[in-house]
């Protein structure tokens, strides 16, 4: 027995120990930083999250997470806004997402419609659902705000349908199992199993590339981190697919206008597409579904956000977190000057 303990003394008490020691350090370190740093386990700390968001962030004044649609049908409100993470506080908390600063600087009432336990469903979808089935429109929603982040159009567009007869609603356990699967994702333990998972096996969902120059205040000022997503999903677009993007926004456009509701679509841009033309030796395909977006749609381009148009040329004149350097979503300075080209849409 005292041979045994021994031997456990050596071999699998240090092993338990480095464990413990492992996910007591990430549990510490990756709660303010960034999504990438989570995923990916950068070496990222919150120090820059927290220096980044204070600068620039507001008191949250906007209505979020309405998530019954038979409540919104009888809401009363200046602007609807449907999005994904963009539009929910993502990287960089509520208090500095475009959808705060939209209420702020344009004094209206901000609601955002999440239905509960389907954060992951299409905008786009949803937002056509809403207006079809006379969930909202013009009596009591004069602006329809769609926010979609590039890397997901081409699925989203190609599995929208037009033919549902109610809005779709998720189990009613569905939240209750999506907060139980964040819990254990975010558990010290999966924290520690991704960990060594990622740093020595090689299957880390986040690239990074060195830049041509410094883009960002944190101590890889030259270093660009993004999801892998963002060079897998979004290129080769085949003629099928471009005619499911086109649909699906004429089609939601069309009833907007049926609806008489104002709508302004906000394509926001991939943290690769932003940063791609500076990175050195680019090993990824160029990226161009915004450009392209902005050709099949040339029509209707009053009714649209390219945030690539409103925050490429920061990039370009060399200012700094332009995009967080630990996550996929822009700083809240970048999401005052979408919020401000969304107001000048506004009706």
């Amino acid at each position: 027995m005292k041979k045994f303990l021994i031997k456990i003394s050596y071999t699998v008490l240090p092993v338990w120990l480095l464990l413990v020691g492992m996910a007591i350090y990430l549990s510490v370190t990756g709660d303010n930083s960034g999504d990438l740093m989570r995923l990916g386990l950068i070496d990222g700390g919150p120090e820059y999250s927290d220096s980044i968001i204070a600068a620039d962030a507001l008191p949250e004044v906007y209505y979020g997470s309405l998530e019954n649609d038979s409540l919104m049908a009888m809401d009363t409100c200046d602007v609807v806004v449907i999005g994904d993470s963009f539009s929910h506080g993502g990287g960089v908390g509520k208090q500095g997402d475009f959808v705060n600063f939209l209420a702020h600087d344009s004094g209206r009432r901000v609601v955002v419609y999440t239905p509960a336990g389907d954060a992951q469903a299409s905008p786009m979808q949803m937002a056509y659902d809403a207006l079809r089935l006379g969930i909202i429109d013009s009596t009591h929603v004069r602006n329809l705000v769609v926010q979609e982040v590039e890397r997901y159009q081409v699925g989203r567009h190609s599995s929208f349908v037009d033919n549902h007869t109610a809005m779709p609603q998720a189990p009613e356990d569905a939240a209750e199992a999506t907060a139980a699967v964040q819990a254990k994702d975010s558990s010290p333990l999966m924290r520690v199993k991704d960990y060594v998972f990622y740093r020595f096996f090689g299957a880390n969902p986040i690239y990074k590339c060195r830049l041509s120059r410094p883009m960002f205040s944190s101590k890889e000022p030259d270093m660009l981190y993004f999801y892998n997503d963002d060079v897998k999903l979004g290129f080769d677009v085949n003629g099928d697919q471009q005619q499911s993007i086109k649909y699906c926004y004429g089609k939601l456009i069309e009833e907007a206008r049926k609806c008489g509701v104002n709508l302004v679509i906000v394509v926001a841009c991939d943290k690769y597409d932003m940063y791609q033309e500076f990175i050195v030796d680019n090993p990824y395909p160029a990226k161009t579904l915004n450009e392209d977006i902005e050709r099949w749609m040339s029509s209707e381009l009053k009714h649209f956000v390219f945030t690539k148009r409103v925050l490429h040329p920061l990039v370009e004149q060399g200012v700094k977190d332009v995009y967080l350097f630990n996550d996929t979503h822009w700083s809240p300075a970048s999401s005052r000057l979408v919020a401000r080209e969304v107001i000048n849409r506004l009706k």
